[in-house]
């Protein structure tokens, strides 16, 4: 049905009516209309679509309806801005702007883990927006070096068994699906830029050269490094959401370095120990970009129903 492919394209489509030729000048008419969907971290639209198909000589005809889901590739947004799986070790520092309404409405929410997040060492520190936009993040911490805050929830019974499930609904153990809904497959982060939008998954190292600018807070991006370092330079800025992920047979362990002000505006997850190797993460929370990434057209994902085709 056409309409299926006009759904992947324009995942928005509001099921206005269109028509269209056959063979040996037949004509078809296609409409949709659709059902919200409303889940607790996300919303779905259900589609029903109709098409209706006319013989050259207008005596037959012959509906045919089906239904499709349109998801966002992002089921659960993160509730912080930093989130790791196995918690961060002594080797690990970062600068991390919390969500102010992570913990709850009003309770800011900086780093979420599973196991103990490692204050004792390192150049550690997280602020409210507010200090942070104006440069005071050092003299207003929430948390710093030696000194832990509840902004910081460590060791959570309640942490996700799964974090890419949390996050994309796929299990760790099927992670090749989600990477075949990736807009680009890399082995390389050389080629991002500007330029780049939707969602990249990269196999392998990335290495971001110095000032690179990737994504924006119009068009973020998702990045999930798969078995490899993220290693983001001086002067460069992701927009979006980075996933640093092991996949579950993968053995060796592997870190996110950022230098000179880099950061990622959004935010970072890991479904690995951070920190073993003298890592340092700089994530700043911003709802509106993580928002996006639930609502853009470039992260909507189209399934259709099994059992919803009918003709007659």
């Amino acid at each position: 049905m056409k309409a299926l492919g006009v759904l992947s394209i324009e995942p928005y489509w509001d099921g206005a009516q269109f028509t269209g030729s056959l063979p040996g000048q037949g004509r078809f008419t296609t409409t949709g209309s659709w059902d919200e969907i409303l889940r607790e971290s996300a919303t779905q639209r259900l589609m029903t679509l109709e098409s209706v198909g006319q013989s050259p000589d207008r005596l037959s005809i012959v509906t045919v309806t089906e239904q499709a889901l349109i998801y966002p590739l992002v089921a659960n947004l993160p509730d912080a801005p930093l989130v790791v799986a196995g918690g961060i070790a002594a080797g690990g520092a970062f600068e991390v702007v919390a969500n102010p309404d992570g913990g709850g409405a009003g309770v800011p929410l900086s780093v979420w883990s599973d196991l103990d997040v490692d204050l004792l060492n390192g150049s550690t520190k997280t602020c409210s927006q507010q200090s942070f936009a104006e440069g005071n993040c050092s003299n207003s911490p929430y948390s710093q070096t030696g000194i832990q805050g509840p902004d910081i929830l460590n060791n959570d019974v309640n942490f996700p068994d799964d974090l890419l499930e949390y996050i994309f609904n796929v299990p760790a153990s099927q992670w090749t699906l989600l990477r075949n809904e990736a807009d680009e497959v890399l082995s390389t982060c050389t080629s991002l830029g500007a330029a780049t939008s939707g969602f990249i998954w990269v196999e392998g190292h990335c290495y971001i050269t110095a000032n690179t600018l990737v994504g924006n807070n119009t068009n973020p991006v998702i990045l999930i490094v798969a078995d490899g370092d993220l290693t983001i330079n001086s002067g460069s800025m992701i927009t979006g959401l980075v996933f640093s992920f092991r996949k579950p047979t993968t053995t060796s362990n592997y870190d996110i370095y950022m230098t000179g002000g880099a950061r990622v505006i959004g935010g970072v997850i890991a479904n690995h120990i951070l920190g073993h190797a003298n890592g340092y993460y700089h994530s700043t929370y911003h709802r509106d970009v993580l928002t996006r990434l639930q609502q853009h057209s470039s992260f909507q994902r189209l399934a259709r129903v099994p059992g919803s085709w009918r003709d007659y």
